[in-house]
């Protein structure tokens, strides 16, 4: 039977990669003294609309409830967080930091495998405004990577800025602005290079904003564009993406950071750092964020903050790719008690596999009445290590037979 497209079943094997994954990062979300925030998985749109911008508009699953109301499934998680924040939590000491895993929704994520339905874990540090705290959740981000057992990756980080100013220096209309950020945003350098040329905008200008996809390194890249631009707010972007990289070298993170002076993120309440994480094994960012201080003024709060989330699916994709052992599931012996199906040593057989589960074993009670050949049979093909077979004997002994071999021992249980 099908389901809707983009959406995935999630079978027991993934399920486990899967929490063991989350389990690692909301350890480290922890660690560093953020705390987990749940919000529903659908809102009204005009609040979710309030952080996004006209192509996450596009994205937003949407339909009518009962009173008429337009309903969206979240497309991210910044803005229901800042919801929750500016409406409940205006007391709370300040800065607040806040963290979450769930999933999120939109009409088509082409980068993996058109999917409508994602999962995203990630954090929001709220009221604060320095490059202390930009610091801090670049850091954050690499650490949960490192600690997700990723190996191979770097964090470009940019500064919206330095964009908006090159575009605040041509002088064409909103409209043409907002075309050539999305054919960058969606790496369409053909047409990107059309709309420019239809454009009266200088050769000089052009070429600058065609080579913005190239200018990734390591500070020589900040030293190259302070001769390429004059617009004050670009140089000005270029100081504070210097200060953070020197912060992020205090982290001893230096070796994971490169500057990226073409990222342009698809949310349009970003205000100054953005970032982006990359892998060799996939064309698109595995996780993404940065400063927005103007999202919570939206709310009635004057609240600056930044964050940034990680895309479990392509986490793991990536994983999977760099080292096939790295989502590998270390799992405690499995048994199954097999009673003969003798209703006498039922209760025998209850109190075996409690014992087991108190050690932290993991027991099934065989209840289908199957003969030996075909619990065994059974037991092989669940990975199930032991049979635990009771008799009749009035004794606290039982017999252990591995699955694999059939090779028998005589265990006491107490």
């Amino acid at each position: 039977m099908n389901i809707p497209k983009g959406l995935n079943d999630l079978l027991p094997g993934e399920v486990l990669k899967r929490r063991l994954l989350e389990n690692r990062i909301s350890k480290i979300f922890t660690q560093w003294g953020y705390q987990e925030i749940i919000t529903p998985t659908f809102e009204f749109y005009e609040i979710l609309a309030k952080g996004a911008g006209s192509i996450m508009k596009k994205e937003m699953i949407k339909f009518f409830d009962r009173e008429g109301n337009i309903i969206a499934l979240r497309p991210e998680m910044t803005t229901p967080i800042a919801r929750v924040v500016s409406s409940k939590m205006q007391q709370e000491s300040k800065p607040i930091r806040a963290y979450y895993i769930g999933n999120v929704f939109r009409y088509d994520d082409f980068k993996v495998g058109s999917q409508r339905e994602f999962c995203q874990a990630g954090v929001e540090l709220i009221g604060v405004n320095s490059k202390e705290a930009d610091a801090e959740v670049i850091a954050l981000t690499i650490e949960c990577l490192k600690n997700s057992g990723l190996k191979n990756f770097f964090i470009d980080i940019g500064q919206v800025n330095f964009f908006n100013g090159i575009m605040e220096s041509i002088k064409i209309t909103a409209g043409k602005k907002r075309e050539i950020k999305e054919a960058i945003l969606n790496k369409d350098f053909v047409l990107l290079d059309k709309i420019l040329s239809s454009e009266n905008i200088q050769n000089k200008e052009k070429e600058f904003i065609l080579k913005l996809p190239t200018l990734r390194g390591k500070e020589e890249v900040l030293e190259l564009a302070e001769k390429m631009v004059n617009h004050k707010l670009s140089l000005a972007a270029l100081e504070e993406i210097k200060e953070v990289f020197h912060l992020l070298r205090d982290y001893n993170l230096e070796k994971y950071v490169l500057i990226d002076l073409g990222i342009i993120r698809d949310f349009d309440y970003y205000t100054g750092i953005i970032f982006e994480g990359y892998t060799e094994y996939l064309g698109f960012p595995i996780c993404g964020g940065g400063r927005y201080d103007h999202l919570y003024l939206k709310f009635g709060e004057n609240l600056p903050s930044t964050g940034f989330a990680i895309g479990l699916e392509r986490l793991m994709i990536t994983l999977e790719k760099e080292n096939i052992n790295s989502l590998k599931i270390g799992k405690p012996d499995q048994y199954v008690v097999y009673y003969q199906n003798n209703q006498a040593n039922f209760k025998k057989a209850l109190l075996v596999a409690q014992k087991i589960r108190k050690k932290g074993g993991i027991v099934e009670v065989e209840v289908s009445g199957r003969g030996w050949e075909e619990l065994l049979k059974y037991a092989r093909s669940k990975g199930i290590k032991y049979i635990l077979r009771i008799d009749n004997s009035p004794s606290k002994e039982v017999k252990k037979i591995e699955t694999i071999s059939e090779r028998e021992e005589i265990i006491t249980y107490e």
